[in-house]
């Protein structure tokens, strides 16, 4: 862990003393990884112990402890706690197997932690035991590493206050989440427009430099256009549309369930193909129009990085575009509306 990691927990352990009949809460630092964090939390809280989550690492209080989640699935989960003047790194689950299963055996490590002192002839459980010896202080110099024993999947690490000096971190500890998230999106959207339904496929491209707002792309490409009759014939309508949004996040992102807004402004491509019946002749024209839209899309976290969606699109054209037959209207295209099932991937 970094300097700021320690000094944070050698300061909790000074000056966030906690009554002797209440245990201090288990401190998650989950960064960007919020739905980890959040499985993390439900783990511990189904085990009777009381949880908060940070975003960075916080003080804490004398016999807390404090679980350092990775940003990445290469990171060790870390599990550190304040004690007798020291920070000590007292657990860690090495990064190998499914995120799952390591989350459970975290989840694990801490309960055996907070659990009452064993009778000395008990053995520790086989899923906690640790494979290391016990801490050994640091020498006085502020330069030298502290002794660090490793087993197949837990660390003990010693650091006596005073001597700021921790080794080298496995990973670096975000002091905040991450400044951008891109998230890219597919989804089948069942649409109607003044001419008919359609069916289309929405591709979505979404950029956020903050937690709550961002950029995105929507492209709508038409899978089943509508048909349109008439005693002169019939006519194959189809419209292509490419929008620019602002993105909004009125419920965070993080957690299981989520919310996204998407005001936009598009081009749209619309096409018309007729087949006329004689004395008519066939003609195929195209024309582009500008779109306003919004779109609301309601978010099921299904993993880490896997989300399900449910969205909405409604919006009209400006200026609405007119089909006619034998120089009749027959259709204006203008409101339109679609309902999407789809996934979003986020990175």
């Amino acid at each position: 862990m970094g300097g700021a990691l320690v000094a944070s927990l050698a300061f909790g352990a000074l000056v966030a003393p906690c009554s002797a009949d209440e245990r201090p809460p288990v401190t998650v630092v989950a960064g960007a990884r919020g739905a980890l964090a959040h499985r993390l939390s439900q783990e511990l809280e189904a085990a009777g112990l009381r949880v908060q989550v940070e975003a960075s690492p916080t003080a804490v209080a004398p016999g807390g402890l404090l679980i350092v989640v990775p940003e990445g699935d290469e990171g060790a989960i870390e599990i550190w706690s304040a004690s007798g003047g020291r920070a000590d790194l007292v657990a860690s689950v090495a990064p190998d197997g499914p995120l799952d299963t390591r989350v459970l055996r975290a989840a694990e490590l801490v309960r055996a932690l907070r659990s009452p002192a064993r009778a000395p002839g008990d053995a520790p459980p086989a899923a906690v035991a640790p494979a290391a010896v016990a801490p050994a202080p640091l020498p006085p110099a502020p330069v030298a590493p502290p002794a660090v024993a490793v087993g197949p999947g837990e660390a003990w690490r010693s650091l006596p206050l005073g001597a700021w000096a921790p080794p080298a971190p496995a990973f670096p500890v975000p002091a905040a989440p991450r400044a951008a998230l891109v998230d890219v999106g597919v989804a089948m959207a069942v649409g109607w427009q003044t001419p008919g339904v359609s069916l289309a496929l929405d591709a979505s491209l979404r950029i956020w430099p903050s937690a709550r707002v961002g950029i995105g792309l929507l492209a709508d490409l038409p899978i089943v256009s509508p048909t349109i009759q008439a005693p002169e014939g019939e006519v194959g309508f189809r419209s292509t549309l490419l929008g620019a949004e602002l993105v909004l996040a009125p419920v965070a992102r993080t957690g299981r369930l989520g919310l996204v807004l998407s005001p936009g402004l598009g081009l749209a491509h619309v096409s018309a193909s007729g087949e006329a019946r004689p004395p008519y002749v066939d003609s195929d024209e195209s024309t582009f129009t500008a779109l306003v839209y919004g779109r609301a899309e309601v978010r099921l976290r299904l993993i880490d990085s896997l989300v399900l969606t449910a969205g909405a699109l409604g919006g009209a054209a400006i200026p609405p575009v007119d089909i006619r037959f034998a120089g009749r209207v027959t259709s204006t295209f203008s409101p339109l509306a679609s309902f999407s099932l789809g996934v979003v991937i986020q990175r």
